[in-house]
């Protein structure tokens, strides 16, 4: 008698939970439209059209004309601007490798003993504001009359023969992209146990050893993740070797893109060098997104 009454309220309360769950999935399927047509109109749109350009000639595409197909663009990538890839790929790997090396000593020293860390993070946005802005700043301490002008002469060290060098280039993209190294890294040792590196010093441990068999394991995934991260936003680095670099800096992809397409007008060829660009960092992003799952997640 129980068991008919309740199996009766199941089947009448059944199609209300069913009705209910089909007005979430619509609401649901409602509040993501407005976000799929920006994506649609404002990213996926722009890529499909800048795809589309690298297949022509010159300035053919934006002409009355009509478009002049043709694939020697990439050919001429290929020829020609595989150096101007190689330099953007070297630039992007000496900024993770500063990022690496000076980020984990940081991100150990503010998880484990700067009580207010919260204020240390929020001051290291301060660089993330724009690449322009570090970029300027740079330029106006290494010039002559600088704020570190006493210490160059000091040492007897030129700044202005800093200004427009490797060095100088790599140091401003590292500073830029400095956050995404820490924060990752930092991320990950939060999740040690402390007790794990007291515990290999009670065995006997040293610090070198602590760190190459117990902290730096546990947190490769930090790490594996903010280089990542860093080398894919490095790879488009414009404001950087084009007002700090010399000669062979400026050959990175993202300067060479802007004096084909804005200079000279080959929308062609600099939309190709985009296409390309955009192949490396979607590659970088796909794995960086992979092994960031458990790193990123606080």
């Amino acid at each position: 008698m129980v068991s008919d009454r309740l199996s009766m309220q199941i089947t009448e309360v059944a199609p209300e939970l069913r009705r209910r769950e089909r007005n979430t999935r619509l609401v649901g399927l409602a509040l993501l439209i407005p976000a799929a047509i920006l994506a649609v109109g404002f990213l996926y749109y722009p890529l499909l059209f800048i795809v589309q350009m690298s297949f022509t000639e010159g300035s053919s595409f934006l002409s009355q004309t009509g478009p002049v197909q043709t694939v020697d663009n990439y050919r001429l990538i290929v020829d020609r601007y595989l150096p101007n890839l190689f330099v953007t790929i070297q630039l992007a790997a000496l900024a993770t490798a500063v990022d690496l090396v000076l980020g984990f000593p940081f991100a150990y020293i503010l998880v484990r003993r700067v009580r207010y860390r919260d204020v240390v993070r929020a001051l290291m946005v301060f660089p993330m504001f724009g690449a322009l802005y570090v970029t300027f700043g740079i330029s106006m301490v290494l010039l002559p009359g600088g704020p570190l002008d006493p210490l160059f002469g000091a040492l007897g060290v030129s700044g202005t023969s800093l200004l427009f060098s490797l060095p100088a280039v790599v140091f401003a993209m590292s500073i830029f992209t400095f956050p995404f190294m820490v924060m990752s890294i930092g991320t990950a040792l939060s999740n040690v146990d402390p007790r794990l590196e007291e515990a290999a010093a009670c065995l006997g441990a040293g610090p070198f050893q602590t760190f190459r068999r117990v902290v730096l394991p546990l947190a490769r995934s930090g790490v594996v993740a903010g280089s990542l991260l860093v080398f894919g936003w490095s790879i488009g680095a414009f404001a950087e070797p084009a007002l700090l670099g010399g000669l062979e800096e400026q050959r990175s992809l993202a300067v060479t893109i802007y004096d084909r397409g804005v200079v000279q007008n080959d929308y062609g060829l600099a939309s190709a060098m985009g296409v390309v660009l955009l192949a490396v960092a979607f590659v970088v992003t796909y794995f960086s997104l992979r092994y960031s799952r458990g790193a990123l997640a606080e």
